[in-house]
């Protein structure tokens, strides 16, 4: 049987919608909830029309206010200790990795921006360190998820696989004789446990990208896989 699906879907809205609301938003001169509104909207638009244009499967979670692997940063608790501990709300905190924040006594600086792979878009690497503790800090694919089964659409989760994101990162300032990919086994119960988290939720297929599969890897990181994938495997199966 042939399935119809897309990999993803331009979140930015026929009109520029998301970035007229964001720049708003940074400007002060719309509120956070107002924001998240806009986001919602647009996810629901796209979603519609790509069920309207004839796909089986329509693609979740590939939506983002800045970029999807800050998104996955901020998912997995990867938050550098400096955005911390200013009462800054989880938004605020997802923008101040991404650009920065000089208010309030607050000045800190964003973190580092490259570009995704080939393209133009570009991306906030994430910053690791030994210390690095991954666990669930958001609940961004699954409320999305949700949010479109509510609406009558059956997604495809989307997420970045954890052997890419370990590898577009970098060490953290500091860290030494220590590459991000020596966390692999840290983090694929944390991956594990939101797979889990999808499937309960009623997710009866999720896209997971490893585009670093393009690049010729270091040995350690092509023997990454394997483990990675054989936690993946049965928790769709079973």
């Amino acid at each position: 049987m042939c399935v119809s699906t897309s990999l993803g879907f331009p979140r930015i809205g026929e009109n520029r919608e998301l970035k007229k609301a964001t720049e708003l938003y940074w400007a002060g001169k719309i509120t956070e909830k107002e924001l998240l509104e806009t986001g919602k909207s647009l996810r629901l638009r796209h979603w519609q029309i790509q069920k309207e244009q004839g796909l089986d499967v329509v693609p979740s979670n590939d939506f983002s206010f800045y970029d999807q692997v800050l998104d996955q940063s901020f998912l997995f608790n990867v938050i550098p200790q400096r955005y911390l501990g200013h009462g800054l709300s989880p938004l605020e905190i997802l923008f101040a990795m991404g650009r920065g924040l000089q208010r309030d006594g607050i000045d800190v600086v964003s973190q580092e921006m490259v570009k995704w792979f080939d393209s133009n878009y570009h991306i906030l690497r994430p910053e690791f360190d030994r210390s690095t503790e991954f666990k669930i800090n958001a609940t961004k694919p699954v409320d999305e998820f949700l949010e479109a089964k509510a609406a009558g659409i059956h997604t495809r989760p989307v997420l970045i696989g954890p052997v890419t994101f370990l590898h577009i990162g970098k060490a953290s300032r500091g860290a030494t004789d220590f590459v991000p990919i020596d966390l692999i086994n840290n983090l694929l119960p944390v991956y594990a446990e939101l797979l889990n988290k999808l499937a309960d939720a009623g997710a009866d297929w999720v896209q997971i990208d490893e585009p670093i599969l393009s690049y010729d890897l270091p040995a350690r990181v092509v023997e990454a896989y394997k483990p990675a994938y054989e936690i993946f495997h049965p928790i769709f199966l079973s």
